[in-house]
């Protein structure tokens, strides 16, 4: 599979969390804001939002629109376009809109989240609702990117301020570094706090360095390969199944370019590109 699906997190709007819509489209039960609530997410201690994780992509991305009769510009209030800091189930995340295109057909963001998963609506859930994009129309500055409603890839422009059952937010999630990280592994005699993103089936490896930064100036999104994981001491490729995800170590030595794990840096930390799913019972 070319995604991984982590489960966690919740919707509020001021302190009241919002249930996830089961039927996200503009005839169906996604909860509507009422133009004056302060939007955030937060930790769920159950259930929570489908975030999909491309491999190698450092974003995470709602699956479904979690809250419609939203303006662009009440997303931006609340710092929700270009990004605000968010703290769900342990880890931080960069909380923003997607880039979707400033016009149709020119690189962004989004076509290229379809390209490496699939645009099906089973998994998009873009049938019959639009979405904000963070990008400013190219036709009138006034106006904001939407994309969705009758095809995956479709491209339309609304006011900024346009309110309407059949435009909403879907949120994208960037990992960010923990303030207070501890060290749980040496490698090549730096420091690491080894870690995984929450709500997954599998184990999703996070490599942050517990002092100084080893990354701070490689781009978010390069991907680089680096370390090997081992089970019973032996090397297995990212993405191997395993029987016991707690007995996994990360190690320094080399053994083959094929067991270099494949990283995607986001904001100084280190994501692996794809999920240790655990080997079922």
């Amino acid at each position: 599979m070319d995604y991984s699906i982590f489960k966690f997190g919740a919707l509020y709007l001021d302190d009241k969390i919002q249930p996830v819509p089961q039927q996200p489209e503009i005839d169906g039960d996604i909860p509507q804001y009422d133009g004056k609530a302060s939007i955030s997410l937060g930790t769920l201690a159950s259930e929570g939002i489908n975030w999909i994780k491309p491999i190698d992509s450092n974003l995470l991305v709602a699956d479904r629109v979690l809250l419609t009769k939203v303006s662009w510009e009440d997303l931006d209030k609340d710092g929700l376009v270009a990004g605000k800091t968010v703290l769900l189930n342990g880890q931080h995340f960069r909380c923003r809109l997607l880039q979707v295109g400033d016009e149709e057909g020119v690189p962004n963001e989004w076509d290229k989240v379809l390209y490496k998963t699939v645009g099906d609506n089973s998994l998009w859930h873009w049938e019959n609702i639009f979405f904000w994009g963070a990008d400013i129309s190219a036709y009138n500055v006034s106006y904001r990117a939407v994309r969705g409603y009758s095809s995956a890839r479709y491209w339309y422009n609304y006011r900024a301020t346009f309110r309407h059952v059949n435009v909403g937010f879907r949120p994208a999630l960037e990992p960010l570094p923990s303030d207070t990280p501890t060290t749980d592994i040496n490698l090549d005699g730096v420091n690491f706090q080894l870690s995984s993103l929450p709500g997954g089936e599998g184990f999703c490896p996070i490599l942050q360095p517990a002092q100084g930064n080893v990354f701070k100036d490689i781009p978010v999104g390069r991907k680089v390969r680096m370390y090997t994981f081992l089970e019973g001491g032996k090397p297995i490729h990212v993405g191997a199944t395993v029987k016991d995800i707690s007995k996994l170590t990360l190690a320094d030595s080399y053994y083959g370019d094929e067991y270099l794990v494949p990283w995607v840096i986001s904001n100084g930390i280190a994501i692996a590109s794809q999920s240790f799913p655990k080997k079922s019972q």
